[in-house]
């Protein structure tokens, strides 16, 4: 587990990489994405932190390898609420999506669950604590892709799925190709994507640019 910015922790990967925020305050522990092992998610108890006092997940999308430890930590942790964009909330909130969330190519039995809000429109503001978290649409890997803006000393994005990749029967090349020109444009000081870890300064929009053609 790794302090990224104060109060800002990449917890490890699982599936993908997880992140968390403290907020400190009442709205506790905000995760990004929860993986896919529940276990992953109590190592956070080294740094003094209590699984218990996790209070908010956003989902950036569906794919199983961001969404598969979701129940888990519900049944865990009765006090979490999930968020994810409308466009990619019925696959998670619903079974019979195994293709499109790869839980077949994965061999995993998904639990849905049941989020607090699904997100709308271009731009979402959640707010816990003194932190907004700016929840930027960005279809094109799946269709209700989410990429979140924390706009602190520093600009911190966690674009989780940046460099794709596009799946035939659920990505869209057109959208997914403007997504990163907008990801772009935002200038951010540190990107945390969901597989290739943590990047800065110029190497933020390096690591965008490979992937717009």
């Amino acid at each position: 587990m790794k302090e990224i910015f104060k109060d800002i922790y990449h917890i490890g990967n699982s599936g993908c990489s997880v992140y968390l925020v403290d907020t400190k305050s009442n709205d506790g522990l905000v995760l990004i994405d929860c993986g896919m092992s529940l276990s992953l998610i109590k190592k956070i108890s080294k740094r003094a932190l209590n699984p218990m006092n996790i209070k908010h997940c956003i989902l950036t999308h569906f794919h199983i390898d961001h969404i598969g430890a979701c129940h888990d930590l519900k049944q865990f942790n009765k006090n979490v609420k999930f968020y994810a964009h409308e466009l990619d909330a019925v696959a998670i909130e619903e079974k019979g999506h195994d293709k499109e969330t790869a839980a077949k190519w994965y061999g995993v039995n998904y639990k849905p669950i049941k989020l607090s809000k699904r997100l709308k429109g271009e731009l979402e503001i959640l707010r816990f604590g003194t932190y907004e978290f700016k929840c930027i649409h960005t279809p094109g890997h799946t269709p209700g892709s989410l990429a979140i803006l924390l706009e602190l000393e520093k600009k911190i994005l966690f674009g989780q799925d940046i460099h794709g990749p596009i799946i035939p029967g659920v990505s869209d090349f057109e959208d997914y190709q403007d997504s990163l020109k907008k990801l772009l444009d935002l200038k951010v000081d540190i990107l945390c994507e969901g597989h290739f870890g943590l990047f800065q300064g110029e190497e933020v929009q390096k690591y965008i640019k490979q992937y717009i053609e």
